[in-house]
């Protein structure tokens, strides 16, 4: 039942060129570039996402997030609440 409702919730999240992400943990605004189609040996298709973040890191200690992003992990993260999206067609997920 768990499994069917976060399957649920991770169609609702549509991406696109455009949308904002809001990195909670690295206090960071990225805005997604362009979506890639990868082959994979495992799966058929994986999509990755290039990301270009706004926030320039003051302290060099701190991790810059990544440039490039799995389309489905990047949403599952959106899902649990590591990233808050914007889309530029007016959708956002909430819980």
């Amino acid at each position: 039942m768990v499994i069917k409702g976060l399957n649920e919730e991770l169609e609702r999240v549509i991406l696109c060129v455009g949308d904002i992400i809001i990195d909670q943990l690295g206090d960071q605004v990225g805005i997604l570039i362009n979506r890639t189609r990868h082959i994979d040996m495992v799966e058929d298709d994986v999509y990755m996402w290039e990301v270009k973040w706004l926030t320039t890191l003051d302290d060099p200690t701190e991790v810059p997030s990544p440039h490039y992003l799995e389309e489905e992990s990047l949403k599952f993260s959106i899902v649990i609440g590591m990233y808050d999206w914007h889309s530029i067609d007016g959708g956002t997920f909430e819980l």
